[in-house]
């Protein structure tokens, strides 16, 4: 039963259930489930002239935890149709909105319970035609954007769409209340909201949730900004290796020093075929023993020995002076 799960479309992960099992009565298998993610809103400008400031999306990332997703934001019963089980705000860095700020966006992991009544609905989503969503939500404020009064409270003469000294008027949506529901819609305010291709980003860096998927013999459709992402990191990775190499080739070479000085007749090459075998602490380990066994031989250090250096005096209880041992050869 686990293998057919895992060949279902949107099935869920061990991570994905457990989340799920905060809003579920009894704990629900992964057959049973269907999961998909959405982006619900960002902070670009939209179709209505409003945006939501960056604040916003972070409170509504709080509040749309467990909300119901609907159809046209009819509050009927029959038209529940999801719930959200895992809400954050993504950010862009690479991407700039009309308002100048860094791209984000709410994006949300959202479940179903599958049966035969939804089973085309299902389709429809995984084949495009259910995609575009909208939010309903309260905010507190709606300020506009050149002078920053409440459109609301006291409305100025400024004209959204239009530039004033440089600055796009639009409303900024801030201090959200209370987040109601999501629907599909035909047509959002915001064009970017709706059902979107490929896993959504697990929390951590992209070694955590690659090697997820590759342990689970799933696919990477990643959005552009979790492929950037993913080719910072293994740029980074890359360069961290070069780094890497680099200081293990030098610790290589005094390790192999150090051991030709404690150990004269060895072969060079003999040594260096044994120490190159070694993982980083076991050559570690290895330089600081022979290091050890070069500096009995060859001592470092201590107090120079010179062939015009006096004899030292006899310590006490010992007779005669000092032997020139340490010239011997």
């Amino acid at each position: 039963m686990k293998e057919q799960a895992e060949k279902l479309a949107g099935a869920p992960g061990p991570e994905d259930l457990a989340l799920i099992g905060k809003y579920a009565r009894r704990e629900l298998s992964p057959e049973e489930v269907y999961i998909f993610p959405v982006v619900l809103c960002d902070n670009e400008v939209d179709r209505d002239g409003e945006r939501f400031s960056i604040p916003a999306l972070e409170k509504l990332a709080e509040l749309f935890l467990g909300r119901t997703g609907i159809f046209d934001h009819d509050p009927k019963g029959r038209n529940q149709t999801a719930r959200i089980y895992r809400c954050r705000v993504e950010r862009d860095p690479d991407r700039r909105t009309r308002a100048g700020e860094v791209y984000c966006a709410l994006r949300a992991d959202a479940y179903m319970v599958r049966s035969p009544e939804n089973q085309g609905l299902i389709l429809e989503i995984d084949g495009g035609i259910k995609k575009e969503v909208s939010v309903g939500c309260a905010c507190a404020a709606a300020r506009c954007s050149v002078c920053g009064a409440d459109r609301r409270q006291s409305p100025c003469g400024h004209r959204p769409g239009e530039e004033y000294g440089g600055v796009l008027c639009h409303t900024v949506l801030e201090d959200p209340t209370d987040a109601y529901e999501w629907s599909f819609v035909a047509v959002p305010a915001q064009p970017a909201a709706g059902v979107v291709k490929g896993r959504s980003a697990l929390p951590g860096e992209p070694a955590e949730w690659v090697a997820k998927a590759l342990e689970a013999g799933e696919g990477l459709d990643l959005s552009p900004a979790e492929a950037r992402e993913l080719a910072r990191w293994a740029g980074g990775l890359e360069k961290l290796a070069r780094e890497g190499r680099l200081l293990r080739e030098r610790r290589l070479e005094e390790t192999l020093r150090l051991g030709l000085l404690a150990h004269p007749g060895l072969e060079r090459a003999l040594l260096k075929k044994a120490l190159e075998g070694l993982d980083p602490l076991e050559l570690e380990e290895w330089e600081a023993a022979l290091r050890k066994a070069a500096a009995r031989r060859l001592p470092v250090g201590e107090r120079p020995l010179v062939q015009t250096a006096p004899e030292e005096s006899p310590r006490e209880g010992e007779a005669g002076p000092q032997s020139n041992r340490q010239f011997m050869v």
